[in-house]
């Protein structure tokens, strides 16, 4: 998710924001568990400083899904510039988005799932993605603005119009996570759909049937 915002806009001078710890992050699965069906059990996370520019990186597995939040200097810069939509106080919405679309990478290396929900977005969109990493980045980001709009809706617009000039800024250079087509409310709603735990599409059970 993060490479364009690197290579396109960050540098040195720009400042660190700070990173959640572990704690925070364990409270935000629990908060999208509540909302999503996902196996919670399988995911774990480590602070980690690794040399790269993602803030947040998921390593995932049919058995264990790892969260890594990256307190590298350069992760931080892209937090914070990440961060920079010009609205104070977005910052616990932007931090949902993300979560949300680390863990959709986690729910798509649970058994069965990936093949269900690709082949269900192709056909809503009528396209073929690029490769997988093509259409997981572009369902995190969807199943992270539908998580958005129903835990904090008065910022969605704010984090939805955030997301959609980074993809679309960044498409030629990070094609593979140009999402911007996809980014529309029926599509939005279509992803949420998908795993939610109320409503009609259950591709969330595919896996175990």
């Amino acid at each position: 998710m993060w490479n364009g915002l690197f290579f396109g806009l960050v540098s040195l001078f720009t400042p660190q924001a700070s990173l959640p710890d572990t704690a925070a992050m364990k409270v935000e699965i629990e908060q999208f568990a509540q909302v999503y069906t996902i196996d919670t059990q399988r995911i774990h996370v480590r602070e980690s400083t690794m040399n790269n520019p993602s803030p947040f990186l998921t390593n995932s597995g049919i058995k264990a899904c790892v969260l890594h939040v990256n307190q590298h200097a350069d992760a931080k810069r892209v937090w914070s510039h990440f961060l920079d939509s010009g609205h104070e106080g977005a910052e616990p919405a932007f931090l949902a988005f993300t979560s949300a679309h680390e863990l959709t990478h986690c729910l798509m290396s649970e058994k069965g799932k990936r093949v269900a929900a690709k082949q269900a977005l192709q056909e809503h969109l009528g396209i073929q993605f690029k490769n997988n990493v093509h259409f997981e980045e572009t369902l995190a980001d969807l199943v992270g603005l539908a998580y958005v709009q129903k835990v904090m809706p008065e910022y969605f617009e704010v984090v939805y119009r955030r997301v959609k000039s980074i993809r679309t800024d960044f498409s030629n250079r990070d094609p593979e996570h140009d999402s911007s087509r996809a980014l529309n409310t029926h599509t939005i709603a279509f992803a949420d759909q998908m795993f939610s735990k109320t409503d009609t599409i259950r591709l969330a059970d595919a896996g175990s049937q």
